[in-house]
């Protein structure tokens, strides 16, 4: 079952459309398919294996804040594979959460591939490179464009991060900006896979900082990850993350960060982080506590190399019991 466009991202749609300065590009084959998948017995699929497929748009050089967050999860290790796609989109301080649907298919040699499902459509180019994202149900149409690379790296655990100039089309206008293409796999026992914040300063910065497979907690955690500085790449480590203030959220029974410090021991690199918006989901369990799955939109500011860049971005949280 999906959910579908929530009433102010139908009446956005109409506002941007008629604000419209160009054709929305064509998919070109709407629901295509990746490179088929030959099917295998299930005996023969891996024990069980998650793997999280994130792109992430942030729009630049437009007055308003449009973001559009994609999740893509799949979980092997049964009969079937279990897969689930959600989307968000963000307006100003606004977050609808547009789509969310579950299913299944038959275990396959590579069940990381993402595949489209009912209003999810897809573009996939050479390679499996993903080129489109879309949400299309009758007259109701989002399109993420995703366009020439800047920066790619790759983790410890062979986790990967693009970041890709993009355009999200939403009722023929494309608004510009930037995407963060994540890829990550985890054995499900070693629990959530750990908050992660994208990072922009107009054309100057680009970083993603994330934490290791562990759940957050209000200790400090140690982050690692990349900034893309004026064309160079600069890795970076054993950040200490703090949470510097706090918030109830009531549905999950427990208090979620606002505010977010991020930097190493010398303070040669730091990231001082706000909430300006967020959209939580409180999860089912048993204990007093509730799992709290969820997006913040964050600005602030981010300090290398002896230089401050204003920065806004995406934030991904995740709080298990």
């Amino acid at each position: 079952m999906h959910r579908l466009a929530s009433p102010s991202f139908l009446a956005l749609a109409v506002v941007l459309g008629a604000a419209g300065c160009g054709p929305a590009p064509e998919v070109e084959s709407p629901g295509a398919t990746p490179p088929a998948v030959e099917p295998v017995p299930a005996a023969a699929a891996d024990t069980g294996r998650v793997y999280e497929r994130t792109v992430a748009f942030l729009g630049t050089g437009t007055d308003s804040v449009f973001g559009a967050p994609w999740l893509l999860s799949v979980r092997t290790g049964g009969e079937t594979v279990r897969r689930r796609g959600r989307g968000w989109f963000l307006r100003g301080d606004v977050w609808d959460p547009f789509y969310d649907e579950q299913w299944e298919t038959p275990p396959m040699r590579a069940p990381w591939r993402p595949l489209p499902h009912g209003p999810l459509r897809m573009v996939v180019g050479e390679g499996d490179a993903l080129e489109q994202l879309s949400f299309v149900d009758g007259g109701r149409r989002l399109d993420l464009a995703l366009d020439a690379s800047r920066a790619e790296w790759t983790g410890r655990r062979g986790e990967t991060f693009r970041f890709l100039d993009a355009g999200l089309v939403l009722a023929e206008r494309r608004v510009p900006g930037i995407a963060l293409d994540l890829n990550r796999t985890h054995q499900p026992a070693e629990g959530p896979s750990g908050d992660w914040v994208m990072l922009v300063s107009g054309d100057s910065l680009h970083a993603v900082l994330h934490t290791p497979l562990h759940d957050t907690a209000l200790e400090p955690a140690v982050w690692r990850g990349w900034v893309h500085l004026d064309f160079r790449d600069l890795p970076v480590s054993s950040l200490t993350a703090e949470w510097t203030a706090l918030r109830a959220f009531d549905r999950a029974r427990r208090e979620v960060p606002v505010g977010w410090t991020i930097g190493s021991a010398d303070g040669t690199v730091q990231a001082v982080l706000e909430a300006r918006s967020s959209i939580l989901e409180a999860g089912e369990g048993e204990g007093p506590l509730l799992p709290v799955d969820g997006w913040f939109e964050v600005t602030g500011t981010f300090e290398v190399e002896g230089a401050t860049y204003p920065v806004h971005g995406l934030l991904r949280h995740t709080q298990r019991e």
